[in-house]
């Protein structure tokens, strides 16, 4: 199989096999644009296809930054951005509101900086919350959202083991010294010790975090006996969406959405729409096997043989499911995945996967 990429941008393809036991071909393509001066162009220095997840410091027991961009489908795309929040000019301030917008999504999220629970006094029974700690700029990762772990209460949080707030029981080793998180929802902020507000972020959320973790499906003693090492029934695509629940899109991408950006840069606010590129893929498969045709015609060029068997363009239409906004660095990246369908995995059906723009 060849692969003719006369595009800039990094491609790869995926042979699987879905739920059903059908082959097919995926081809990713990552396409890497500048959004320096807010003019989106084809970036000099493309970054690569994620091969496997990347974490933050390279430590896997931390959040992950990027994800791999080697899944077969997302039924929905995904609006991602790494980075920070930047108080406007630099100020330190004690609280402060970001933003993102793609096309129809948008989403604000509450930054605060440093926080504890305390009881003022011993004679205190209800804690109370330390004033925020004034900061310039907040790392907006899932370990400074809401969750974590709260061993003396005996509790945590299934929708985000990294964070911090948790906590299980009223009582003092699980309250006192403790710290909230960063980022908080504005519509659903902490009133109590007993909140727990859905952790929110602009990163990939965690796989292994509810409700993600469900369209994983089922893998108990029946799947073991009947259909192991198949995919469960009950598997579910979703798992392959990596944003936050509320930044997923139905209907995927057109790819030339306008983009906000607020404190989420130096710039206070960065306005500019996606470039509007979409690659063109076409699949050229043999009509008969290879092996098949030149035992059928031998020849002694083989090459030449090879180039008699008569074949088939198909157009995939690649979807645009994958936004990931990288302010820090002044790129952002998309991915674009075409999916078809193949006779089964074993024999040699695609001759070569064409990628122009």
């Amino acid at each position: 199989m060849d692969i003719l990429n006369e595009t800039p941008f990094p491609a790869s393809p995926i042979f699987w096999e879905d739920v059903q036991g059908q082959a097919k071909l995926t081809v990713v393509v990552k396409a890497t644009i500048g959004i320096k001066d807010a003019q989106p162009l084809t970036a000099e220095k493309q970054v690569p296809i994620f091969t496997a997840d990347e974490h933050y410091d390279e430590d896997p027991l931390k959040s992950v930054r990027f994800e791999t961009d080697m899944v077969p489908f997302k039924p929905r795309a995904d609006v991602v951005l790494v980075g920070k929040a930047y108080s406007p000019g630099a100020k330190p301030v004690k609280r402060l509101d970001v933003s993102l917008r793609v096309g129809r999504v948008q989403k604000t999220i509450r930054v605060f900086g440093e926080r504890k629970w305390r009881f003022a006094n011993r004679l205190k029974l209800i804690p109370s919350v330390s004033p925020p700690m004034p900061f310039v700029r907040m790392d907006l990762t899932y370990e400074n959202a809401f969750g974590g772990i709260d061993s003396a209460g005996a509790a945590y949080c299934r929708e985000n083991i990294h964070g911090k707030g948790i906590i299980g029981k009223k009582k003092t080793q699980s309250i006192k010294g403790k710290q909230l998180p960063n980022l908080e929802d504005p519509h659903n902020l902490i009133k109590s010790w007993k909140s727990h507000p859905r952790p929110v972020c602009f990163g990939f959320y965690p796989r292994g975090a509810m409700p993600r973790l469900r369209y994983a499906g089922t893998y108990d003693d029946n799947y073991r006996e009947t259909r192991e090492p198949e995919l469960p029934e009950d598997f579910s695509y979703e798992i392959f969406n990596g944003a936050h629940p509320e930044m997923q899109i139905v209907g995927y991408l057109r790819g030339d959405e306008p983009v906000e950006l607020m404190n989420l840069c130096e710039e206070p606010v960065l306005r500019f729409n996606l470039p509007g590129i979409r690659p063109k893929l076409i699949i050229s498969k043999w009509s008969m096997d290879p092996d098949e045709w030149i035992e059928k015609n031998p020849a002694e060029d083989l090459e030449a043989a090879i180039e008699k068997i008569p074949k088939k363009e198909q157009l995939l239409e690649p979807q645009l499911d994958t936004l990931v906004l990288i302010p820090d660095e002044g790129i952002l990246y998309e991915v674009f995945r075409g999916v078809c369908p193949l006779r089964n995995l074993e024999s040699m059906e695609v001759a070569q996967i064409s990628i122009t723009q």
